[in-house]
């Protein structure tokens, strides 16, 4: 099975892209870059009779942007680039319509990419460096892709296939952040939820993606 959409070579690029980024040289910390990962967890609506994903995978997720010049109201102001992807693979006994019987493997490939203009508060502990809170509130372009092999039942038997699909749909995403910062660096965890709502062909009108990681962050 192949892919012709995938993501691995997106978030790829998006490393390398991001990479660029965290070396410019703004000064005076108005600008932050941040990365994070983890696992993620996605559920549809699976309409889609006889496709299968795993709904245990990975995300990359990298954030940058601005904070607004005033020391009353840290508000941040950036621009989400994230992806997810969900693997999977099972071993069946098929039967063909000639009559002969075989192990074959039925792979499954389910990846979602994301473009979200992002907006979020810095609430900082007393004395720096020091602990922070970070709630964050994303929405924007998602796009889906699935290549899922599957049985499709003929006379006498059945014959290998691939379901291929790509889809946009609108997205929503909630998080938090929770760390430690020194200045110019932070770390710590996130979790955050997504809801989307567009085309993601048999698997539904609907999705939504739980996720729980790690980051770090520099601000120039």
């Amino acid at each position: 099975m192949g892919n012709p959409f995938t993501w691995r070579g997106v978030l790829r690029g998006s490393v390398f892209c991001l990479g660029l980024l965290m070396c410019a040289t703004a000064r005076g910390q108005a600008y932050y870059s941040s990365v994070s990962g983890g696992y993620s967890n996605l559920q549809t609506q699976r309409t889609g009779s006889g496709l299968f994903y795993d709904h245990s995978g990975a995300y990359l997720d990298f954030d940058f942007g601005w904070r607004v010049p005033n020391p009353d109201f840290p508000l941040l102001l950036g621009l989400g680039i994230t992806g997810s992807d969900y693997w999977d693979s099972h071993s069946i006994i098929n039967t063909f319509p000639d009559g002969s019987v075989a192990q074959v493997n039925l792979d499954s490939d389910v990846g979602l990419f994301e473009l979200e203009p992002r907006i979020a508060l810095a609430l900082w502990s007393a004395n720096m460096p020091g602990m922070f809170l970070k709630p964050r509130l994303g929405a924007g372009l998602l796009i889906d892709s699935y290549a899922i092999d599957q049985a499709i039942p003929v006379t006498g038997g059945s014959i290998l296939g691939t379901q291929y699909h790509t889809g946009a749909a609108f997205e929503v995403r909630p998080a938090v952040q929770a760390g430690y910062s020194w200045g110019p660096g932070a770390f710590g965890a996130e979790l955050s939820y997504m809801a989307a709502w567009g085309d993601f062909g048999r698997l539904g009108n609907d999705a939504q993606e739980f996720r729980a990681g790690v980051f770090f962050t520099l601000r120039y």
